[in-house]
């Protein structure tokens, strides 16, 4: 289409813009870009277009609030507009509380779930509160578009007032699924994108979280909001199934076919609580018993409600009969009967709770109690085990540090081979010269080196119990044709001999590269990735789980234990909301690092963001307030040392601190920690007695 210019929309007549010469092919309805015609003219009168049908109602109502609710600039490529007073204010905390209560943290064991549906898909996968703000995502964003980063983040605005319209702040406005593709997006920065969003209703009818997806294909749109109504009945079911309460859960059936929407996913779910009273329903089982809204029934007795009473639940569920229920429009609508009990670890599941009920962030910690359960890491281990049983090949993929090797322990341990070897070796640790000979082993005298009475390699060492190659994806092209030789074969033939073994070895093998592009790069043979790849497994970085304070809190305190520390303690709220931004590049391991060294450098119970290492602090991003504090605070504290303030520390302190950090942070290793000291170990022992710290592969501080 050739070049032109828009001015005025004309209302007389379909598809035609007054006072300006259009072509052929503008003039008509087919084979235009007509919401980028209509964005074109919004951009040149700063008016939200309208009389004219050239973008769908929807698209039209959510431009005109851009720009007389919101005020947001027309016409741009702008950058998200910031919450007044955003940065460590109180709607932060309450993201902080809902990423870490019972919704978000079964919410995100989930998400897992449905991401790896999405892994040769070229899309992040969000999860918002119900304002909007990300509590959880799949992906970096980065493949997605220009500044992906910023908005694919945790803690990240997607609301409508802030980044216009798009599908998932939208969504959590209007409380109904959305989608906006390409340059239906008011925001310029969106206009390689389709968009979509899908709120998610908690048992007691209240959004609870918004489930998105960004996808670098316009045309998708209608395809991603396809896929988010299915994940929403999938997610309000499992919600469902975990609401925490005493009494019955009603598994509605109608007789007729009118009842629901959603086919043979709307099986109704009804929860009556032990004193009688409805107090959770699902979207279709509104729609069965023809309710309208959850208002209509929760919180009143189910007597009068649904015409059955506690006594009949009680013997329905005893017996396992069906109860019949009262249902409006004459319908006929059956249902299944269970008995529930409390969950004593989850607290309630409640889409209505207020910041007031649930309290203020205090000590995150205090929010931490009961016992601690590792849904991602669960749910892998149970979809491993059962592969192993069936011999089929398990790859692991995630970013460094994730806790694959910890993943591969856990099998193990639970797995049928567990009274047998478990073998590890590092693909990427090893020598190139060296890793045939690790793996297959040799002959006595096979070459210069090697010992008189050969050595077995690691499938022999680990015949009928787990060989687990991490780093697979460093593993040299030609050895790469020899280890696939052998899970073929599963014949070992060492070097310098020409008697093959036989072993019986199951074979897990991790990477934290692609495999998938390494293939198309030719540096990894095609037939051993599809050799290795029966099921794949991909644990989630840090700072993708929702639930990463509350893992955290659990890291923390076993960290406490390893140092030996007695005394209880704790961060500040700002060392938590520091942990809640920070983008953790190392994961697990990384954090690990952090909580030992903030433990051994603490001056009491009470762990402040000036005891956090520097390192640390310099990850964070730029537009985050706790690193600019930190580095503020450390600045006065060495202010102060330097200007001879009583209240500051002395010269000892400071040297203190730097070896109980240098300890820490080598994990007890003399030689090391005197290395980055630039003492001596006799010094640094000297030191250790000075100041009451001792090693043997732990640090322990007595004050």
């Amino acid at each position: 289409m050739s070049d032109f210019i828009v001015r005025q929309p004309c209302v007389e007549r379909e598809g035609a813009f007054a006072g300006v010469l259009c072509s052929a092919e503008a003039t008509g309805l087919y084979g235009v870009d007509r919401p980028g015609v209509a964005w074109d003219w919004m951009k040149q009168t700063g008016q939200a277009p309208c009389g004219v049908d050239w973008v769908r109602p929807l698209v039209a109502d959510a431009w005109m609030r851009c720009v007389e609710d919101h005020a947001l600039p027309t016409g741009v490529d702008f950058p998200p507009r910031q919450r007044q007073g955003d940065g460590f204010a109180p709607d932060v905390d309450a993201t902080s509380r809902a990423a870490n209560g019972a919704v978000a943290s079964h919410l995100s064991a989930m998400i897992y779930e449905l991401g790896a549906l999405l892994d040769d898909a070229d899309v992040t996968l969000l999860l918002t509160d119900a304002a909007g703000r990300v509590i959880h995502l799949l992906d970096s964003g980065r493949r997605i578009w220009a500044g992906g980063m910023q908005m694919a983040r945790i803690g990240a605005d997607w609301r409508e007032a802030s980044l216009g319209a798009n599908g998932v702040g939208t969504a959590a406005l209007l409380r109904e699924p959305v989608a906006f593709a390409g340059k239906e997006h008011f925001n310029a920065a969106l206009h390689r994108c389709a968009t979509a969003g899908c709120p998610i209703s908690g048992p007691d009818g209240g959004i609870v979280a918004i489930i998105g997806v960004i996808c670098d294909r316009p045309d998708a749109a209608r395809l991603l909001l396809g896929f988010l109504k299915v994940a929403r009945r999938l997610l309000e079911a499992s919600l469902f199934e975990r609401m925490s309460c005493d009494g019955f859960l009603l598994r509605l059936r109608c007789d007729d076919e009118a009842g629901g929407e959603g086919g043979p996913l709307s099986a109704g779910r009804l929860f009556v609580a032990k004193n009688g009273r409805v107090c959770g329903a699902d979207r279709d089982a509104l729609d069965i018993l023809g309710a309208g809204d959850a208002a209509a029934i929760l919180g009143k007795d189910a007597a009068t409600t649904i015409g059955v009473d506690l006594t009949a639940l009680a013997a329905a569920s005893d017996n396992a009969d069906l109860v019949m229920l009262v249902a409006r429009e004459g319908r006929a609508v059956a249902a299944e009967v269970h008995r529930t009990a409390k969950r004593r670890s989850d607290p309630a599941v409640s889409s209505a709770a207020s910041p007031a009920a649930t309290g203020a962030l205090g000590h995150p910690a205090n929010a931490f109690d009961g016992e601690w359960s590792d849904s991602v890491l669960d749910s892998a281990l149970r979809k491993a085990t059962g592969l192993q049983e069936r011999n089929i090949s398990i790859l692991i993929t995630g970013e460094s540090g994730v806790g694959k090797d910890h993943l591969v322990r856990r099998l193990h341990a639970s797995g049928p081979r567990k009274d047998r070897p478990l073998v590890a070796i590092n693909c990427a640790a090893i020598p190139r010269e060296l890793i045939e000979s690790e793996l297959f082993g040799y002959e006595g005298g096979s070459f210069t080196g090697a010992r008189a009475k050969g050595k077995a390699g690691k499938f022999v060492e680990a015949d009928k119990g787990i060989l687990f190659l991490d780093e697979i994806g460093d593993m040299a092209l030609d050895l790469q044709a020899t280890l696939l030789r052998v899970l073929d074969s599963s014949e070992v033939t060492p070097i310098g001999s020409s008697k093959p073994i036989r072993v019986d070895v199951r074979v897990v093998a991790a990477t934290n590269r692609s495999l998938q592009e390494m293939v198309q790069k030719g540096a990894f043979r095609r037939d051993l990735y599809y050799r290795l790849n029966g099921v794949q497994l991909r644990l989630p970085s840090l700072c993708e789980r929702p639930d990463r304070l509350r893992l955290l809190a659990h890291l923390f305190r076993l960290e406490q234990e390893a140092l030996g520390v007695t005394e209880e303690m704790s961060f500040e709220d700002d060392v938590w909301r520091i942990f809640d931004r920070h983008p953790w590049p190392g994961n697990i391991r990384e954090a690990r690092n952090v909580l030992r060294s903030s433990i051994a450098v603490a001056r009491g119970k009470l762990i402040a963001i000036d005891d956090l290492p520097a390192d640390f602090l310099q990850e964070l991003s730029a537009d985050c307030p706790g690193a600019a504090e930190a580095c503020r605070s450390v600045a006065r504290d060495a202010q102060c040392a330097e200007a001879g303030d009583e209240t500051s520390f002395d010269l000892a302190d400071w040297e203190a601190r730097a070896v109980r950090f240098a300890l820490a942070s080598s994990n007890g290793n003399i030689a090391k920690a005197a290395r980055n000291l630039g003492i001596t170990r006799a010094t640094l022992y000297h030191k250790m007695a000075r100041f009451g710290l001792r090693s043997d592969k732990r640090i322990v501080s007595k004050r």
